[in-house]
């Protein structure tokens, strides 16, 4: 019904999160709608377990998938002027005017990172290996950028 034409994993959490944004209780929509949407949401990520899209196979994890959308919404709920939220792979990075906001992100389970000067969010046990800096990672992985509580498509 609502992920129709979506081909593949990074086309389907590109749609679930406009479709969240729109949809969610939290921002005026309704709670049947959400639940649909996000039962669907779940059934096409089952069903893209295993594909690959050239160098990345895509394993599915309803939890970790469910946590990182969690985990945005609880920061956008925030209302933090001057920040910037990028979701790159499984990853959140918040960048921006974040010092006034350093309590806040250290409540939410984000952590700083020394090298490249901004908070970041991972609920997972693998750290981070890639050497690159957020806009060479924004590459490989693909980014999903939230500003001042709207999403903005890249």
């Amino acid at each position: 019904m609502y992920f129709k034409n979506c081909k593949t994993v990074e086309e389907a959490k590109k749609l679930y999160r406009q479709l969240a944004m729109k949809n969610h209780p939290d921002r005026g929509g309704n709670v049947e709608t959400m639940q649909s949407i996000n039962v669907e949401y779940q059934q096409l990520l089952k069903a893209f377990d295993g594909q690959t899209d050239g160098e990345h196979t895509y394993h599915y994890d309803r939890v970790k998938e469910q946590q990182v959308i969690d985990k945005i919404y609880e920061l956008l709920a925030l209302r933090l002027d001057g920040i910037e939220i990028n979701l790159i792979g499984l990853w959140v990075w918040i960048t921006g005017e974040t010092k006034p906001h350093r309590k806040a992100f250290k409540l939410a389970g984000c952590k700083w990172h020394r090298k490249r000067e901004c908070w970041y969010w991972h609920n997972g046990k693998k750290r981070f290996q890639s050497k690159g800096d957020l806009s060479e990672l924004a590459k490989k992985y693909g980014v999903q950028n939230f500003v001042n509580q709207e999403m903005v498509a890249t």
